[in-house]
């Protein structure tokens, strides 16, 4: 069946090795949810299967090992932009390392409505798992930090506050250790890959939101991002994510996903701009630009793939950032292309035939 899937696992100031390993996992997902739609599932299912995957890694910044708040806390958010569904999210959902779950129930619940009252689009905080937490045992609050969420916490806290010594003390006490967090995380069957990784999980890592986006058999076209946010964020924040036309955005013949700083993507609604910009562009950097003065600071990056005729898909992928893994394939892939997208070669566009 003709379908397509894309991936970027965020992007971030990540050495060669965990690159490597971005690499081996972007590799897994495209593979997995390719097969997926090759199975005939929906867009959304492949797409919220995807994101699943990605937060299941730690060495993404979604779900396990999302960033930590300035509260001593991970707050996590989803989105899910389809042009079946819409438009729904959940954010600032205190250690739950699947809000994409919550996400995907969301728009569920929008589909099958029979009664007068509308169902939400956007849901925050507590309210949230405790709603969906009832309908699927998946969507529970456990300690998601990791060694590396732990590091990045501190090294954030010092930049800010200036608050710790020259010698880094030992973990506090109100941040579990990893070794017990181990102990206490119940891994899913998609988190195979998760678990092959985490021992060599590295220092640095990926810092931005994750995105997945797929177009089945049909032309239904979703969107799925998930994130932890921006490390030592107040508590309470929503990114991107939470945001219709800033974290992602669907048209009847495009999907685009975005990562980056949040506060800058929101403001300048960067995947709605770029989604009716890119169509009449030759090159990314052109709709890229139309979100931008000239010479303004740019912290951000974007994977779209946009539909065209005789069952052809297009690729396009810019970031201004320092590096981000992407990849994707089709139904008339043998295997995913995986790319890693520096500051140095910042732009990435590939037509293939779905």
């Amino acid at each position: 069946m003709p379908h397509i899937v894309a991936v970027h696992t965020g992007a971030g100031n990540c050495s060669h090795e965990t690159n490597k390993l971005l690499k081996i996992l972007c590799k897994s997902v495209c593979s997995e949810v390719s097969a997926l739609l090759a199975g005939g599932r929906s867009a959304t299912d492949a797409a919220v299967a995807g994101s699943l995957l990605l937060e299941d890694s730690p060495l993404t910044n979604a779900g396990l090992g999302s960033s930590i708040t300035d509260d001593k806390k991970t707050r996590t958010e989803a989105s899910i932009c389809s042009t079946v569904s819409g438009f729904h999210c959940a954010g600032d959902l205190e250690n739950v390392r699947h809000p994409i779950k919550i996400v995907e129930m969301m728009a569920r619940d929008t589909l099958e409505n029979t009664s007068q009252y509308i169902p939400p689009r956007i849901m925050v905080g507590q309210s949230a798992i405790d709603r969906y937490s009832q309908k699927d045992a998946v969507i529970c609050q456990t300690n998601i930090c990791t060694k590396r969420s732990i590091k990045m916490f501190y090294k954030a806290e010092k930049y800010f506050n200036g608050k710790l010594p020259a010698k880094r003390r030992k973990v506090d006490p109100e941040i579990k250790d990893p070794d017990e967090i181990k102990k206490e995380v119940s891994f899913s069957e998609s988190s195979k890959i998760a678990s092959n990784h985490e021992k060599e999980e590295g220092p640095d890592g990926v810092e931005d939101t994750v995105g997945v986006v797929c177009i089945d058999s049909t032309g239904d076209i979703t969107c799925a991002t998930s994130s932890g946010g921006s490390v030592y964020k107040y508590s309470g924040r929503l990114g991107q994510c939470c945001t219709h036309g800033a974290g992602s955005y669907t048209t009847p013949s495009l999907g685009i996903v975005t990562t980056g700083n949040g506060e800058q993507i929101i403001n300048k609604l960067i995947a709605v701009t770029v989604a009716h910009k890119l169509p009449y562009c030759a090159d990314p950097c052109a709709a890229l630009d139309a979100c931008f003065q000239h010479k303004e600071s740019r912290m951000c990056g974007f994977v779209a793939v946009e539909k065209g005729e005789e069952g052809v898909a297009t690729v396009h992928v810019q970031h201004t950032l320092t590096n981000m893994v992407v990849g994707f394939m089709s139904a008339q892939m043998e295997a995913p292309v995986v790319r890693v997208v520096t500051r140095e070669a910042p732009v990435f566009i590939e037509t293939v035939r779905m």
